[in-house]
């Protein structure tokens, strides 16, 4: 039998069933209970005649139904897509149909939304409700695991089977269906559990994200590898947050700036004892070292600092910064996972010498399939056999990568090349800054200007002029801001990730005509 990703989560329960795997808003189940209502699941599906390989659209936050129904979906072979409860109803729409989605499961309190998506999506042959009080018009999860056994089922997956269509490039435009394989998940599991040094069968991580992100899907999919215990919730409250951290004595976090921040900011108002933490990972953001100083005094005393790179393309982790290594510089998100190989190369793939930064390309067993019917995407993503990433990076004499910038955010200005990151990080320097972003705007004589969106601490007064004086002598002059504007807050994608770069070079153009 080929290890799957549905047959690891099946031996964890052979091991640990009696052991918590997950804890989401309401409630807990052990091993032994997830894996029998996983078991339902995928006898479910054999009577709903969901043969293996067909695509299953999922609309919900993370809960014990969530995550019962991802587990069996990968037992049955089904191709899980798992949707943005956050879009709108088209955007939502847009991706079920780019995905030849023939199914929708859905938590019912998004009942509403799926009777809006019933109406513009005729091909949905099936629709599935969990949770409390599921509406009429779709099949009842509860009654179909009622009426299905919960004896282990019958497998004939490979490692080469597809696994799951994530959204990606959401950022740039309409967003493409990554797909992804049970080969990729698994070996993105064995390189962080390896290499992180978690989950083992005694981590607890409590997630702020939800699952249709693949940082948060791979995370859980890990944790039920090793037999840890997973947490999750509805959404992301950074009381709660802390509150879960003491009673659940959690031991590895994942987050963002962003999400550090706002959970430094509830620790203030009321303390929790949060010294269960053993490790913090930083990813979505760079951190100067006296913000990495202040989160572990406020958050994480016994925490050791990681930080990573990851794209949904490769499943996600492409590389680690642990808490031992030394790169000539800060910032570094450390060197490539044990399966990974990570070059740095110009616009003709011959590679960059040190130093010099170049696209990051990636090779190995995490890269994605490919984009969901749309050949065009893959074959440019994947020329040459390896994922180019659209990131750019550096790499210094050790041997550890720097993130650069994003290769459609470098900003061209009177023939130069300008990173956005390098000046986002020394405007972020300047007093009263909390945040930044470095864009470029049209401009007649140069090309391109560079425009600094800054929002300032709460409370604080930050001029334009505050800006000028703080990148002199700090950029060089053709990197300076020339444009500046000043905001009470940036666009983002969800639970503070990326900055939409996008929507502010759109608004910042508009201003302009």
């Amino acid at each position: 039998m080929e290890m799957t990703l549905g047959e690891a989560f099946a031996r964890s329960a052979r091991k640990f069933p009696d052991k918590i795997a997950c804890i989401d808003d309401q409630a807990r189940c052990t091993y032994g209970e997830l894996n029998r209502g996983v078991n339902r699941w995928t006898h479910a599906c054999q009577a709903l005649k969901l043969p293996k390989g067909a695509h299953v659209a999922i609309l919900g936050d993370n809960s014990l139904g969530l995550m019962e129904i991802v587990l069996g979906n990968l037992k049955h072979g089904l191709v899980s897509v798992p949707l943005d409860c956050r879009g709108t109803v088209d955007e939502i729409a847009h991706q079920a149909r780019i995905t030849d989605s023939q199914a929708l499961l859905f938590d019912a309190a998004y009942a509403g939304l799926a009777e809006q998506l019933r109406a513009l999506l005729p091909e949905l042959e099936l629709l599935v409700a969990f949770g409390p009080k599921p509406p009429g018009f779709a099949q009842d999860y509860a009654q179909l695991l009622a009426q299905a056994s919960d004896s282990e089922p019958r497998r004939d997956l490979v490692e080469e089977d597809e696994a799951f269509i994530l959204f990606t490039g959401g950022t740039t435009g309409q967003p493409k269906g990554a797909v992804l394989t049970h080969k990729n998940m698994l070996w993105n599991t064995i390189s962080v559990t390896t290499e992180n040094h978690s989950p083992d069968p005694d981590d607890r991580i409590y997630y702020p994200m939800q699952m249709y992100h693949s940082a948060a899907l791979s995370r859980f999919l890990a944790y039920m590898y090793a037999g840890a215990t997973f947490i999750g919730s509805k959404q992301f409250d950074p009381d709660r947050y802390l509150d879960v951290v003491e009673k659940e004595r959690t031991t590895f976090v994942v987050g963002n700036p962003t999400i550090y921040r706002m959970l430094m900011e509830a620790q203030r108002s009321r303390r929790r004892d949060t010294g269960s933490m053993k490790r913090w990972l930083n990813t979505q953001g760079r951190i100067s070292t006296e913000e990495k100083e202040e989160i572990e005094a406020e958050l994480w005393p016994n925490g050791a600092y990681y930080s990573s790179y990851a794209l949904t393309e490769a499943s996600p982790a492409v590389t680690v910064l642990k808490p031992w290594d030394q790169p000539n510089e800060w910032g570094s998100v450390g060197r490539a996972y044990m399966c990974t190989e990570v070059r740095i190369v110009d616009p003709d793939d011959n590679q960059m010498p040190v130093g010099e930064p170049g696209q990051i390309i990636v090779q190995g067993p995490t890269v994605f399939k490919g984009y969901y019917n749309n050949p065009r995407e893959s074959e440019y993503a994947l020329r040459g056999g390896w994922l180019h990433t659209g990131d750019m990076g550096r790499y210094d004499d050790s041997g550890y990568l720097y993130l650069v910038d994003r290769l459609k955010d470098m900003i061209k200005t009177g023939g130069l090349n300008v990173y956005s990151q390098e000046v986002e990080a020394v405007v972020a320097q300047c007093p009263g800054v909390a945040e930044v972003a470095v864009i470029g705007l049209p401009d007649a004589h140069w090309g391109e200007a560079v425009c600094a969106v800054v929002v300032p601490i709460p409370g604080a007064r930050v001029s334009r002029e505050d800006i000028t004086e703080h990148c002199r002598g700090r950029l060089a002059g053709y990197k300076k801001p020339s444009v500046i504007h000043i905001e009470s807050q940036l666009p983002k994608g969800t639970f503070g990730g990326k900055v939409l770069k996008r929507v502010l070079r759109e608004k910042y153009r508009e201003s302009q005509n």
